[in-house]
């Protein structure tokens, strides 16, 4: 019964955010709902993953099949290929870690190739430095990003610069500062891992884009608030960087990203004249802080549940060797 409401709650918890409206609330309450709701869909994979380890050797249709000798049982199979109960066991307890081991693996090895790929590219096109301890980059397209895992740099093209306006250059820069000072790239990359594992469940990529989308209104806001620059020069730097059919070099955050672009603009258009009434905000933030402390108590749980798991699939192996 504890498990069955356990599971019912943390599918409530994974549903809620796509229910609600996270647009006017504050950017960091919105983030955190988001990321929880990524960190409990990746667990809610391995939790499923570790439950066929669990479950299926406890049933009677497992123990008859792992007990079976296939290839005395089928005697149109020659030669005999030795094919035993065993081996199906083991196929059906090990199959779902391999699954989990190959998304991480695959998940690493795009976000290593990615951080390998800008550094790589900002060796290529840095020319100099570029305004207010900037990175200057060759190219003929308008470009102002935030670049790097651990040691991040504010990117700006040789383009943007003689496009933006001086006040939308300096918006701008702030935006790209604002991602740095909060850390969003590692809000990003725990975001990818979580979305590759549970890239099969429906609507883990809209999780993934409504993150991101949210990250980008946190540093709009760090530029007009804390930097205190003009939010509709910053709304005029997104238009002009956010030009169509140019894509980016892959890893950049661009200040023209994040997705949602129109919704963007209009609420710095509106700044400070919209936002959100006070029982939307209490309920966003209770929202917040239930949906994080069950990603907590989740991360938790699922040491014990993969020990717990360990200790089935070894002694799932049925004594008898086969049964004709």
């Amino acid at each position: 019964m504890t498990t069955a409401l356990l599971a019912a709650i943390v599918l409530v918890a994974i549903t809620a955010p796509h229910a609600v409206r996270l647009d006017h609330v504050a950017p960091s309450t919105a983030a955190t709902v988001w990321l929880s709701a990524l960190v409990l869909r990746a667990l809610t994979v391995i939790f499923i993953a570790l439950s066929v380890v669990l479950y299926v050797p406890t049933t009677a249709v497992f123990a008859s099949l792992t007990h079976w000798c296939w290839d005395a049982a089928i005697p149109l199979v020659t030669p005999r290929v030795g094919l035993d109960g065993h081996r199906v066991g083991d196929a059906a307890t090990v199959a779902p870690a391999l699954f989990l081991t190959a998304s991480l693996l695959s998940v690493g090895y795009g976000i290593a190739r990615t951080v390998h790929a800008v550094r790589s590219w900002l060796r290529r096109a840095a020319i100099g430095r570029g305004p207010r301890d900037s990175v200057l980059v060759a190219g003929e397209r308008p470009l102002l990003a935030a670049a790097g895992l651990a040691r991040p740099r504010v990117v700006v093209s040789a383009a943007a610069v003689g496009t933006l306006e001086e006040d939308e250059l300096a918006a701008g820069l702030a935006h790209e500062r604002g991602h740095i000072a909060h850390r969003h790239r590692f809000v990003l990359v725990i975001a990818e891992a979580c979305r590759g594992l549970a890239r099969g469940l429906p609507g883990s990529q809209h999780a993934a884009a409504e993150l991101a989308f949210h990250l980008e209104r946190d540093a709009d806001r760090w530029a007009v608030i804390r930097e205190r620059h003009d939010p509709c020069a910053l709304a005029s730097a997104i238009c002009k960087v956010a030009l169509p059919d140019l894509p980016h070099p892959v890893g950049i955050a661009s200040l023209g990203g994040g997705g949602r672009l129109s919704e963007r603009i209009r609420q710095l258009l509106d700044f400070g004249s919209q936002s959100a009434d006070t029982v939307k905000r209490r309920t966003a933030s209770m929202l917040a802080v239930a949906m994080a402390c069950l990603a907590v108590l989740m991360l938790a749980l699922s040491p014990a549940a993969v020990v717990a798991a360990a200790k089935t699939a070894a002694a799932s192996t049925p004594d008898v060797h086969c049964r004709d």
